[in-house]
């Protein structure tokens, strides 16, 4: 996980010293809500939705005036649990303002798991935003999971999906 979490920030790092007049950082956070899905041998479990905060730093690396791409470091907190969320997300302007997102994400758990289980969620994000001025903004994002956080053997699904509403502030 950390040679994972190194290889992430390189590529930020290298992608920011690509285009380095181009580049704005900025701070994120708003609210979190975590839908959580398991099955059984098929049977789908109850599992409640939890809502939590989360709060980050982001790199906007605009590629033209229409195309950017924002890798984001987000610190999450939902029930007491905790993880780092790492989305790279390539935001599409279809206004001077308005703005459509998609892209991968990466969920690193904080907390001790059991043996059989992951500390890394893998998912599919896409979202809408919404620039106020030049230096705030405010996005909605849905994150579903494609991996499987149980690794044993038994025929166990474990996944989550989270939706995110946020406000950010971009340093100029």
């Amino acid at each position: 996980m950390r040679k994972l979490l190194l290889c992430a920030a390189v590529a930020v790092l290298g992608l920011t010293s690509v285009n380095a007049q181009e580049v704005q950082f900025g701070a994120t956070g708003g609210l979190i809500s975590v839908d959580a899905n398991a099955k059984f041998n098929g049977q789908s479990l109850d599992v409640d939705s939890e809502i939590g905060f989360y709060i980050g730093g982001l790199a906007d690396i605009a590629i033209s005036d229409a195309f950017h791409v924002q890798p984001e470091l987000l610190y999450a907190n939902v029930n007491d649990g905790s993880a780092l969320l790492l989305p790279i997300m390539a935001k599409y302007y279809v206004s001077e303002d308005f703005f459509v997102q998609a892209g991968p994400q990466f969920d690193f758990s904080l907390e001790d798991l059991p043996t059989d289980y992951t500390g890394l969620g893998i998912s599919l994000a896409a979202g809408l935003g919404y620039d106020i001025n030049e230096e705030f903004f405010i996005e909605a994002r849905y994150s579903f999971q494609i991996n499987d956080y149980y690794t044993g053997n038994l025929d166990i699904e474990s996944k989550s999906n989270l939706l995110l509403f946020g406000v950010g502030y971009k340093f100029n």
